[in-house]
């Protein structure tokens, strides 16, 4: 499989990032269960398996898992390999414009860099289909994550008050105007 254009070095190669043992792949109906565990361990508003799975065939949106695969020694059967999802994106092009909807990774794999291969592989699939800018939300104390989209060219450009339950918090929400 080819790579996509990257016209912003974000290096993202589809099915190829430069994690050994890590891809990102388009997020499959089997997937559904996983991903659904990365919502409740992640969001305080985590979406059910009823609404990922019709999210796979809306035709509007865009799902994208990173996957870990790795070998693992068990007594009695060698090595076996075994693959975990531990993070997905989803976006969504309506036109020239893109929102970034979901993006996460499991906390205990924070820190190794899958969120920004996931924005890359999700940034690059936006700009590919068309998409000129791009927007997104963000809780206001979300500072990590807020440092990831300014890294990707996301500047401030708003705020909803109060927009985010459990706990109540403002949502910030940022624009790349030039994907």
């Amino acid at each position: 499989m080819s790579a996509p254009e990257d016209p912003k070095g974000w290096d993202v190669r589809q099915d190829d990032p430069p994690h050994l043992g890590i891809c990102v792949r388009d997020m499959q109906k089997e997937d559904v269960s996983a991903v659904h565990g990365l919502e409740q361990a992640c969001f305080s508003d985590a979406w059910s398996e009823r609404i990922l799975d019709e999210m796979l065939g809306n035709g509007m949106d865009l799902c994208f898992v990173l996957e870990e695969e790795r070998e693992e020694k068990q007594e009695k059967q060698g090595e076996q390999k075994r693959k975990t999802v531990l993070g997905y994106v989803n976006i969504r092009i309506l036109g020239e414009e893109a929102e970034l909807m979901r993006i996460c990774v499991l906390p205990s794999a924070r820190g190794r860099g899958m969120s920004r291969l996931l924005l890359a592989r999700a940034l690059t699939e936006m700009g590919s289909r068309g998409a000129r800018s791009a927007t997104l939300e963000v809780r206001a104390g979300n500072a990590p994550a807020k440092q990831l989209y300014q890294s990707h060219g996301f500047v401030l450009e708003g705020v909803r008050k109060n927009y985010y339950r459990d706990p109540v918090e403002d949502a910030e929400i940022y624009w790349n105007r030039n994907i």
